[in-house]
């Protein structure tokens, strides 16, 4: 691997990590057109990498969930909300295949389009996340685990489930930033223990450490990208630019 595909590939990751476009479905592209293979243990270090984005992004909230964990209900709805996305990506991950995983794709990409677009036009967020009971944050879970389907952004499927329940576009992408820490934690170490059972294949250390900075800095940043654009209600531009990975997938699988 060079500097400059760990550069890509971090910033790859992080960018589409949080940005409502599907991490999974753009690093699959990637290693289509550009036949970029970084391994197992790249691909570990770079979530870490996102992780500590989003740890840096929310630590005043993450604080308070630690230091109030009774008078806090965010605890709470992130254990409930982690059930569901658990137990469907593990029934993902043992009875559907990588073929099919490829080939839904381009289903992914549309689906992310269509639930954006509704998101926009049909919801009316008034509630706070405490004041919308357990039955959008039970969905919400149940949503993030389809995600796991490639071209399904994660965190634009459940940002927009949130939204058209009725929850305020600020406290849906806060709480879908806080829900990816269990799913990048858990994700880390199945990765972890796949890549000790195979042959691992350990790039430069200089690489892994330029690549874990882009996602890093990258995370950062698409993080603040998602935060403002729910706010300036500028939500539709991901819709439209998810046409072009939509059409690509159409068109190279």
């Amino acid at each position: 691997m060079t500097v400059l595909q760990s550069i890509f590939l971090g910033l790859l990751q992080g960018f589409t990590e949080f940005l409502p476009v599907s991490s999974s479905g753009h690093l699959m592209l990637a290693e289509k057109l550009f036949d970029i293979r970084a391994g197992l243990f790249f691909d570990v270090m770079l979530h870490l990498g996102t992780l500590a984005a989003v740890a840096i992004a929310f630590r005043q909230n993450l604080w308070s969930v630690v230091r109030h964990p009774k008078s806090n209900p965010k605890l709470l709805f992130l254990v409930i909300a982690s059930i569901p996305t658990f137990a469907l990506a593990l029934l993902v991950k043992l009875f559907v295949s990588e073929s099919l995983m490829q080939m839904l794709l381009p289903v992914g990409f549309a689906l992310t389009i269509v639930l954006i677009v509704l998101s926009q036009y049909l919801s009316k967020p008034r509630l706070r996340l405490d004041e919308s009971g357990w039955l959008p944050i039970i969905v919400t879970g149940v949503t993030q685990g389809v995600a796991v389907f490639p071209g399904l952004s994660r965190s634009g499927s459940t940002i927009s489930v949130m939204k058209l329940f009725g929850i305020n576009a600020s406290d849906a992408a806060e709480f879908s930033f806080l829900l990816s820490i269990p799913v990048i934690l858990a994700g880390a170490a199945a990765e972890i223990y796949e890549a000790a059972t195979t042959e691992l294949v350990i790039p430069d250390w200089y690489c892994i450490v330029i690549g874990v900075f882009a996602a890093f800095v990258s995370g950062l940043v698409s993080i603040y990208m998602v935060m403002r654009a729910v706010k300036t209600k500028s939500w539709i531009a991901f819709a439209v630019y998810l046409i072009i990975p939509f059409v690509v997938s159409l068109i190279i699988l």
